[in-house]
């Protein structure tokens, strides 16, 4: 998107039409006063901006309509504004027209068919800026941010504060957002963040979103039904003893059973007579189930014991038999298939007289032998007995915990209630508990449920890591890595050409700060400590030629024209010198060939990004060279101005 032309309208219906050449440099130069600033105004303000920074004059009083015409690739846009009504601080009415052949319209043609955010989204989206949004840091108190045309813009505009600012690389750095929006939106402008980064973006944030919900339902139904024993029979217990219950006989290992008690209490209607007698009475059996419970535990506890000491008894006697038969084994005295005692166990000769003793020590080997196997064969059963006795136990220790449960509900109950709430109360309150908590189990005692709970939790992770993947920060720095380091071989060789402060050495764009910083062998200096005005608009010179190479060398949705007001501002010193803008009017032989230099290096700049780069530069300057006078569009010296004086005369103002 280039800019074909300005256009003023007067009240009167006249006409200022400025036209620029496409793809090549365009100088306006003159005297100070002759509104040569208020060009780049214009365009800020007909792209979009809603603050009016447009001067205020009688002469700027006769505009009624500020306009551009903008080239893209296929077509042709006009962007129109109404001048500022007297005292406004901001305006909103804008006139979007496209067309392939569109021409200059008159002021009777003029008419507002939209605003300012629509014109820029409009304008933005033939540009070619996607769906992108930057996400703040967690925590961050800043809204999530999309690139439009106007953040683009801020890369193509310097007016003659900003030019030659030390503190300010960027349009308007100095107003409060812009900072942060520059730094969230030159990623993209880089290439750095994905095209559909914001659709990805909002997937991401409604499938963490939607992860969180199916994570929590599962932990929520784990949980339900981690404790539903002990729960419910914490419940059949609090209702018998709020008279609800009658029946003792409930079977608190089956489930169903206690469900189908709960249910018939919490449909109970209370009936006045006895409701105290019963609540004691219930209270009282829970009191005692409670004791047998502790008995049943206890013995349970000393069998459990009594087993371990026979366990580590075993095991010592073992350990003594086996070292006997060892001993024995090992002498071989008693071999097996052993004749009997007329043979010696040694040599195997017949004895002529037999010997008791070799058959005694064979009688005791067999011994040992069925002692041990006798020891082996009762400790299967042993670890059988340990085992059930620990099912028994757990058995008994979770029905204790829903007893003690329903004891403690009714005893905090009462503390609570004591003297605030009859027994009629108190069981309407007990009755909405259990039904509350029915609700709650219908489902998380569902094997299935919990199975469906799960899958979706998978399935919502998976999303979210693809997502992830896609969105990958490691990705996007390696990008931004490579588009900075591209800028700063750039940067570096126009700082060498224009022989700027430390341009030897290596120079950079500075993302986090937003400024130009030069790796000197003192260390990192940053534009601010870089000294002479002639070196801080040579580095923003440097920094914006080599944003829009990128721009331009990488096709990146930015418009491809750049507009400076005043880049050689410092070296004039004098009235007289900008008056008449002249190479002889600068002091010093070194900064004429600066600033021819300077200018050389935008003329060299664009003609090698012709036809897609434009720039348009106001400024005093009027240079001899014939290439200089090529590009210069208009020359406002003599009395020629933005606005010719004659509108003071057909459009009155007070």
């Amino acid at each position: 998107m280039q800019i074909r032309s300005i256009i003023l309208y007067s009240k009167s219906g006249e006409k200022r039409v400025l036209d620029f050449r496409l793809g090549e440099l365009n100088i306006v130069t003159g005297t100070s006063q002759t509104g040569k600033s208020a060009l780049l105004d214009i365009v800020d303000f007909c792209l979009g901006r809603d603050e009016a920074t447009l001067p205020i004059s009688p002469i700027f009083n006769t505009v009624a309509w500020y306009a551009v015409i903008l080239q893209l690739p296929d077509t042709r846009v006009l962007a129109a504004r109404p001048a500022p009504r007297p005292g406004a601080k901001s305006v909103t009415n804008a006139m979007f027209e496209v067309g392939n052949d569109l021409g200059i319209p008159e002021l009777p043609d003029l008419r507002v068919n939209t605003d300012s955010t629509q014109l820029r989204q409009q304008l933005g989206r033939r540009l070619g800026i996607g769906d992108t949004r930057s996400e703040p840091a967690p925590g961050s108190l800043l809204s999530p941010l999309s690139a439009n045309l106007g953040h683009a813009v801020l890369l193509c505009l310097q007016n003659q504060d900003e030019v030659a600012s030390k503190r300010a690389l960027f349009h308007r750095q100095n107003e409060r957002g812009i900072p942060e929006s520059l730094k969230a939106t030159i990623p993209y402008f880089l290439g750095a963040v994905p095209e559909d980064q914001a659709a990805l973006q909002q997937q991401l944030t409604q499938a963490k979103r939607a992860l969180r919900r199916a994570e929590n339902d599962l932990r929520a139904a784990q949980e339900a039904n981690q404790g539903i024993e002990a729960r419910l029979e914490s419940l059949l217990g609090e209702a018998r003893v709020h008279g609800l219950l009658t029946d003792d006989s409930v079977d608190t290992s089956d489930r169903t059973a206690v469900i189908t008690a709960l249910q018939q209490a919490a449909s109970f209607r209370p009936t006045p007579d006895n409701a105290d007698e019963e609540q004691r009475r219930q209270e009282l059996l829970l009191t005692e189930q409670s004791s047998a419970l502790r008995r049943q535990l206890r013995s349970l506890a000393e069998e459990r014991q009594l087993l371990n000491d026979l366990e580590t008894q075993a095991a010592g006697y073992t350990g003594a038999v086996a070292r006997g038969m060892s001993r024995l084994s090992a002498l071989n005295l008693v071999p097996d298939g052993f004749p009997g005692e007329h043979s010696c166990p040694l040599c195997g000769n017949e004895l002529d007289e037999p010997d008791p003793t070799v058959a005694d020590m064979h009688t005791t080997l067999a011994d040992l032998r069925g002692q041990l196997d006798s020891v082996q064969t009762v400790q299967p059963r042993r670890e059988q007995a340990l085992r059930e006795i620990e099912q028994t136990a757990t058995r008994l220790r979770e029905q204790l915990r829903g007893i003690e449960g329903a004891l403690s509900i009714i005893a905090e109950q009462r503390n609570q209630q004591a003297g605030l709430l009859g027994q009629a109360e108190s069981q309407a309150y007990t009755r909405g508990r259990i039904s509350a908590y029915l609700g709650q189990i219908d489902t998380a005692s569902d094997s299935g449920h919990l199975q469906r709970l799960e899958s979706d939790v998978a399935v919502a992770r998976r999303l979210v890591e693809g997502l992830e993947e896609q969105l990958d920060t490691e990705t996007i720095d390696d990008r931004l890595t490579h588009g900075l380091s591209y800028l700063s071989g750039q940067m570096t060789g126009h700082a060498r050409t224009l022989r700027l402060e430390h341009g030897d050495r290596l120079v950079r764009l500075d993302l986090k700060k937003l400024t130009v910083v030069a790796d000197t062998l003192e260390g990192i200096t940053e534009l601010l400590r870089i000294g002479s005005g002639k070196n801080h608009v040579g580095y923003h010179v440097a920094a914006h030629l080599a944003l829009h190479q990128y721009f331009v060398a990488n096709t990146r949705p930015v418009p491809r024209f750049l507009m400076l007001d005043q880049p050689t501002q410092p070296y004039y010193p004098s009235d007289m010198a900008k008056q008449r803008g002249r190479l002889e009017d600068i002091a010093l032989d070194e900064d004429r060939v600066t600033v021819t230099r300077l200018f050389e290096l935008m003329h060299q700049v664009v003609r090698e990004l012709s036809p897609n780069f434009q720039m348009i530069v106001s400024d005093h300057a009027d240079l001899p060279h014939d290439w200089y006078q090529d590009s210069v569009r208009y020359n406002w010296r003599n009395g020629e101005k933005l606005i010719p004086t004659t509108w003071l005369t057909d459009n009155p103002t007070p």
